[in-house]
């Protein structure tokens, strides 16, 4: 176990949500974001050194169950090609797909085989962070360099700029009722940012009285409220923090899950609410189930 994850001996509980004591799961590179599909989790690797921009082939995908066992570390790429620095993913179409630096990546999921490679717009350099199905079939991406967020179509690979006027642009969320998109920013110089609203055929726009951070990974709970993470700062390495958010994004309460992590990123919340939080500077996923 990483010697930044200690385990807490109890939980100071958080009224309404409660969490039993967490688990971690070590032996991972880097981990960026779970993705929670039925009973499996999905962990994306940036490799063996925090670098989200390095094109080293040296990025993959693992693959647990519920219950936290390691199916198979290396579950992508399976068929000989190769990953630079994975993070956010999601499926759609029998596919999982995930952004890898400059471009969204395709596989399989019955067979592993990589059928799906789309490279984001010209436009300078780019930091393609995080995905969200829209359920119709197509994609938002956020682009953290670019303050931006896209929506592609797998179909034609055609890609639309929604917005590019959300700082740092991070996590995303979308709700299919009401057709808009939750984005994360983190700031456009890493330092600090806000959460934003982008409803389709909109402008961005920030959400009063949300959270504001170095905020990464954004997931709504089943009872409709939100979580969002917060790395608080990057140097030094500070544990970060979870935020509960009413439905709508606004008044932020931290959520102390009574064990610090290094770097909580992309975590994924499951039907249950047990959330599987990657801890990117430990190498580990913390799971915390609800009590």
């Amino acid at each position: 176990m990483n010697r930044f994850l200690p385990l807490a001996l109890g939980l100071t509980l958080l009224p309404g949500f409660a969490v039993a004591a967490p688990r971690v799961i070590p032996g991972f590179a880097t981990p960026e974001s779970v993705l929670i599909d039925g009973d499996r989790r999905y962990v994306s690797n940036i490799g063996t050194t925090l670098d989200p921009l390095a094109k080293d082939g040296d990025g993959f995908i693992s693959s647990l169950g519920a219950d936290g066992t390691l199916i198979d570390r290396h579950a992508f790429p399976a068929d000989g090609t190769t990953l630079d620095a994975p993070k956010g993913m999601a499926i759609t179409g029998g596919r999982l797909y995930v952004a890898d630096i400059d471009r969204v990546i395709g596989f399989d999921i019955a067979t592993g085989i990589r059928g799906f490679e789309a490279s984001l717009p010209a436009g300078g350099p780019s930091l393609a962070n995080d995905l969200a199905a829209t359920g119709d079939g197509a994609l938002l991406l956020s682009d953290t360099l670019r303050g931006a967020v896209y929506r592609l179509d797998p179909a034609t690979r055609g890609w639309t700029l929604l917005t590019d006027a959300i700082p740092g642009a991070n996590g995303i969320v979308y709700d299919a009722a009401t057709r808009a998109a939750l984005v994360a920013g983190l700031g456009a110089d890493f330092s600090g940012g806000d959460l934003y609203t982008l409803p389709e055929g909109g402008p961005a726009r920030r959400v009063e009285g949300g959270p504001h951070g170095i905020l990464d990974g954004l997931a709504r709970l089943p009872d409709g409220r939100l979580l969002v993470s917060d790395w608080i700062a990057l140097s030094p390495p500070t544990p970060g923090r979870l935020l509960l958010l009413r439905p709508d994004g606004t008044d932020p309460t931290p959520l102390d899950l009574g064990i610090p992590i290094l770097g909580p990123a992309d975590f994924g919340a499951a039907a249950d609410g047990t959330l599987w939080i990657p801890a990117t500077l430990g190498d580990a996923v913390v799971v915390a189930p609800p009590s």
